[in-house]
């Protein structure tokens, strides 16, 4: 690793520049792995630099996924906070920098980023890494003389995917950013904003190619292979209109390309703790399974992201047992307690063994009403809610397990858990903490190394970024853009049957909160929630059309109102409420949060030119006008390279 003061060289050089890393982010994203990324006359001259240079981009979709950093909140967590999905419960937090319950106060371009909650600037530091690293590859690949021409194709595809990856997601996060299609090789500070319907029409065009070369298989688990690269390629087609291209490569994907939707029970059955949590085997058990998620008979798998237990190289904690279960072994009087008043809950008790059961959860995702029960359409037989079958878990179904009830033959010991009284009395006081339901058959993750420890919080575990559930939704999303509702209605249920769903739509009852419902109960804790709805947002505006609630937006006021507000306003039930933590702090968010903020250290590094804030945030009024075509963009990067 070279010294300090080359690190601080390297950062104003690369495409991650002062002018896009915020002030004060940590160094270890520098560390080349395998190869350095800024020796690339050593790096890419050979076939072997070029492979690991892949690899990188590889293990870095991974990190940036899922960095669970200081056993705090990742920032894919972040996603389902801006969304009607869920807010932070961490309601023993005071109104702080980075805590995310009072988001309108929390939400300032030079707020500090925080690994609790809030990670907007791990964000925006991790894309331009990402568009680094592919970057590099794409300018590069030319000069690797005797290089197969047909291999030459597929990397120059991967790479493509990786930048267009990147791309995709921030400009639905942050809107318009400024654009890099080259290595970038030195000190450089009038970056400029470029409008994402450029971004986006780029991208399509690189994804295209892609598909053409990159191949149907992958040599290695956790490489990018051409339903990958199809799968992103209909986003892109939704997100610039294209909706009959996008039911074409989704008609590739879901009949001709090898894949197919698990129906029925497969792979490793895993019944981890029977004695406390019985599971009644079910294919979305099964599926969910990480040692099922790369297997040979999963045909449902696009792509997924690898994390291993017995690799160091591939080992991120998941912890979602942490940070999506609730903080049920609380102490004290905001603890869970006995009808009598008893302390009801213990996590060191041999008393049900619930700390390995469940985690020991912290609430960092606390689901709203909506995710917990207005989603599911009350319907009974649907696996993905089933308490029967073990698959979601409800708070009643704990039992009063503290040591004491026991010794002291205390009448309530063993019993299943109450949250009301006899008398109507609540017996948990902080709910929003400590009392809430979610979905076991996706939480639970085996974490060995931490057997002995009341850190037990889900361990490393393969997961899914890309799986023909979502190809389906995609496609009816197409569907309902161009008017079939009826065609939209066949693909939502074929989602539906495979959940034993007792509920099926008919086309009269079809419109676009049918496809985001779908989608929010089949890809939760999979998909980049708030970024989806940004997504579809911004497809509203492109084409007029009118949404479920009667509205109809356009681009430039999205900041104002916009599909994504609509949803989050109506359906979470913290942030239009009013409700407050125990310490005291309001949930808040406002229209404006469908894009976060650019980071003011990126704007302010950026000396001799103006990167753009978005609408909301301090900084906005000094705007000047993006450029708005390819050639413009890239002439800026020409015009500096020379």
């Amino acid at each position: 690793m070279k010294n300090k003061k080359y690190i601080k060289h390297i950062l104003i050089a690369a495409v991650s520049s002062t002018a896009l890393i915020m002030s004060g982010c940590s160094e270890d994203f520098l560390k080349p792995d395998p190869l350095s990324f800024y020796e690339p006359s050593k790096t890419f001259t050979t076939k072997e630099g070029l492979e690991s240079a892949l690899a990188t981009c590889d293990k870095h979709l991974r990190n940036m996924f899922f960095h669970w950093e200081n056993a705090d909140g990742a920032p894919f967590t972040s996603e389902y906070l801006f969304s009607e999905m869920a807010v932070n419960g961490t309601t023993d937090q005071p109104s702080i920098p980075g805590v995310g319950v009072d988001l309108i106060t929390l939400m300032q371009p030079s707020a500090a980023d925080n690994a609790s909650t809030i990670r907007y600037g791990y964000f925006w530091d991790q894309t331009f890494s990402g568009i680094k690293y592919a970057n590099s590859i794409i300018t590069n690949i030319d000069n690797v003389e005797g290089l197969d021409p047909q291999l030459h194709d597929e990397m120059l595809g991967r790479a493509y995917f990786h930048r267009a990856y990147r791309y995709f997601n921030v400009v639905f996060q942050f809107k318009d950013v400024p654009l890099f299609t080259r290595e970038v090789q030195g000190p450089k500070f009038d970056y400029k904003s470029t409008q994402r319907s450029v971004i986006l029409d780029m991208i399509t065009k690189d994804l295209e190619y892609a598909v053409q070369h990159v191949p149907e298989v992958a040599d290695l688990a956790g490489m990018v292979n051409k339903g990958t690269c199809r799968h992103l390629l209909i986003k892109c087609y939704l997100a610039t209109g294209q909706f009959d291209k996008a039911i074409a490569e989704a008609d590739l994907l879901i009949n001709d390309s090898g894949y197919s939707l698990m129906t029925d029970n497969f792979g490793t059955f895993i019944n981890p703790m029977p004695d406390v949590h019985p599971v009644t085997r079910n294919v979305i058990w099964d599926l969910h399974r990480p040692e099922n998620k790369m297997a040979a008979t999963n045909k449902e798998t696009i792509f997924c992201m690898i994390s291993r237990n017995e690799s160091a190289s591939s080992s991120i904690r998941i912890k979602t047992m942490r940070n999506a279960v609730p903080f049920w072994p609380a102490a004290g009087a905001i603890g869970i307690m006995t009808p009598d008043g008893k302390q009801g809950m213990d996590i060191t008790t041999t008393y049900f063994n619930y700390k390995k059961t469940y985690g020991r959860g912290v609430a960092r995702m606390r689901p709203t009403n909506y995710n917990q029960y207005g989603l599911w359409l009350d319907d009974q037989t649907d696996l993905r809610h089933n308490v029967e079958s073990g698959n979601w878990m409800v708070m009643e179904k704990f039992k009063y397990n503290h040591p004491k009830l026991f010794t002291d033959g205390n009448p309530y010991a063993g019993k299943n858990i109450r949250l009301y009284g006899d008398n109507g009395e609540l017996l948990c006081t902080d709910t929003i903490r400590n009392w809430f339901n979610w979905p076991h058959y996706k939480t639970w993750v085996e974490d060995p190394n931490y057997e002995t420890s009341n850190s037990y919080e889900g361990g490393e575990a393969d997961w899914y970024m890309f799986r023909l559930a979502e190809t389906y939704l995609l496609r009816a999303e197409a569907y309902m853009w161009k008017g079939d509702a009826a065609k939209a209605a066949e693909d939502v249920n074929v989602i539906r049957k495979r959940s034993h769903c007792s509920k099926l739509f008919t086309a009269g009852e079809m419109n676009m909160g049918v496809v985001m419902d779908e989608r929010a109960r089949e890809l939760y804790l999979e998909e980049w929630r708030h970024t989806e709805l940004s997504r579809v947002s911004y497809i509203f505006a492109l084409t007029g059309q009118t949404d479920e609630f009667g509205q109809t937006y356009t681009e430039e006021t999205l900041s104002d109102n916009s599909y994504w507000w609509q949803r989050v306003s109506k359906y979470n039930n913290f942030y239009n409420s009013g409700i407050k933590t125990r310490s005291g702090v309001e949930y808040t968010i406002a229209p404006y949060h469908i894009f976060y903020p650019i980071p003011q250290g990126t704007i302010d590094a950026n000396r001799e030119g103006r990167i753009n804030q978005n609408k909301g945030y301090a900084g906005y009024e000094y705007n000047v006008a993006p450029f708005d075509n390819l050639e413009e963009a890239m002439a800026a990067e020409t015009e500096y390279s020379n």
